[in-house]
């Protein structure tokens, strides 16, 4: 499939059954059919900052393993594998997590996800997170289509 990019949330929200505020992408730079690039902006106002923490606001490392699972999921959607309004593809586990960098407001998260395996309704994704060209947060992950 080709697409005009980038795309945007309204975009995004064709492919993905996530909305604000837990719809975390915000754009779609790059897709092949194998792997995609999407961008957080992360704006100082959200939600997970207020608390995590007051003094010093850090993005929560859940949020950033969030954000790779929805690149992940957009990338299946996008290939023409999962319909959000049918079927839900959801996480079944998580692999070789590592964290590397804080991710501060006001930042730009770019987010890089690749299929690495597809088995009838299973998939397996490799993915990292980088600000700045700098690694944030490496990981595989495994998720499965279900019926909603």
């Amino acid at each position: 499939m080709s697409f005009a990019l980038p795309l945007g949330q309204s975009d995004i929200e064709q492919y993905l059954p996530h909305r604000r505020p837990m719809l975390m992408l915000d754009r779609v730079v790059a897709f092949d059919g194998e792997s995609i690039v999407t961008e957080i902006d992360t704006h100082p106002d959200s939600l997970y900052f207020d608390g995590h923490f007051p003094d010093n606001p850090i993005m929560p490392g859940v949020i950033i393993m969030e954000c790779i699972g929805q690149s992940g999921a957009l990338l299946a959607a996008l290939r023409g594998d999962v319909d959000h309004r049918k079927n839900l593809l959801a996480f079944t586990g998580f692999e070789k997590t590592r964290f590397r960098k804080f991710v501060k407001p006001n930042e730009t998260l770019c987010v890089f996800c690749k299929l690495d395996k597809k088995r009838r309704h299973l998939y397996k994704f490799s993915g990292r997170a980088e600000i700045d060209g700098e690694l944030v947060m490496q990981l595989a992950f495994s998720a499965a289509l279900a019926a909603k």
